[in-house]
């Protein structure tokens, strides 16, 4: 009899932590609270996203003003047409993150990766890029007027082409950008 009884306890031990854990599962706070799918967007001035992952989010068209994502992980996200003036992206990881037609004035990309990242037309009037490393990011069309890319890694000539600057714009030794008309 104390043999199914314990045998009886255990079945009923094992139901109950699995029953719990299937709970914890469903639970709302169980998951990373750092980690953000599918699309992500509107306004968020001032927030701060430091440190989130936001792998392959949609965050088009929105506006992010003053927004702190210094460390966040922004791989493969589409921020196209979104407006980040004065964000912070230090450290972050905004590599092949479509950043086309954003707007980026005043924001710090300070030791970021941006590899293949596309910002096509994009707005980096007064960025800056100490440490970053932009290679392959696509720049055609890109407003660079004031931009601090001194010490941007893997910036080449080619990459400037079409793009434009001004007096202002602060870039490698031995690189040019043509003047913003």
């Amino acid at each position: 009899m104390a043999t199914h009884f314990r045998l009886l306890a255990a079945i009923l031990t094992a139901s109950a932590l699995l029953w719990a854990g299937a709970a914890w599962a469903q639970w709302p706070f169980s998951q990373p609270i750092a980690r953000l799918e599918h699309s992500y967007g509107g306004v968020c001035e001032a927030c701060d996203l430091s440190g989130r992952i936001l792998t392959g989010a949609r965050m088009t068209n929105s506006v992010f003003t003053g927004s702190n994502f210094s460390r966040a992980v922004l791989a493969r996200a589409d921020a196209s047409g979104s407006i980040f003036d004065e964000a912070d992206f230090s450290d972050a990881d905004l590599s092949e993150t479509k950043l086309r037609e954003a707007r980026c004035q005043d924001a710090v990309f300070e030791n970021a990766v941006l590899t293949n990242a596309d910002a096509t037309s994009a707005n980096f009037t007064g960025a800056a890029f100490q440490g970053a490393d932009v290679t392959g990011v696509n720049f055609a069309g890109a407003n660079l007027s004031g931009a601090n890319m001194r010490r941007a890694r893997g910036l080449t000539q080619d990459q400037l082409r079409f793009a434009c600057g001004d007096r202002n714009t602060r870039l490698p030794r031995g690189l040019s950008i043509a003047r913003c008309g």
